[in-house]
């Protein structure tokens, strides 16, 4: 199984759309950074391949470099990842609008790369 993975994340607050570092723990799939810069327009990185299992935030993660949130949403409409601050009970995603309650966990993602 791969230990690293990479997937879009877009920061509610500014609206930027940058790449989340993902370690595979062998028990769940952990966010362990967020790149401060953001993607160039039309930016990948190349490949899709499905992640599927547990998703969790580690310990050392330090928030979204946009806004400082410690935590991180699934989004139901386009599928894409931005973050979200724990407690909150609705999110809107910066990367298709989509408005709604936040609830449920995450199982599954599609994965820009997996090395």
């Amino acid at each position: 199984m791969a230990e690293s993975a990479w997937l879009n994340f877009h920061c509610e607050t500014d609206k930027r759309t940058r790449v989340a570092a993902f370690q595979h723990t062998g028990k769940e799939w952990q966010l362990t950074e967020v790149s401060a810069e953001p993607l160039p327009e039309g930016g990948a990185i190349p490949g899709r391949v499905a992640m599927n299992g547990q998703f969790g935030v580690a310990r050392g993660y330090a928030g979204c470099p946009g806004c400082g949130a410690g935590s991180y949403v699934h989004c139901g409409g386009c599928g894409e990842l931005g973050c979200w601050r724990p407690g909150a009970k609705h999110y809107t995603c910066a990367n298709c609008g989509n408005r709604s309650r936040v609830a449920g966990r995450m199982s599954s993602a599609d994965a820009m790369d997996v090395a």
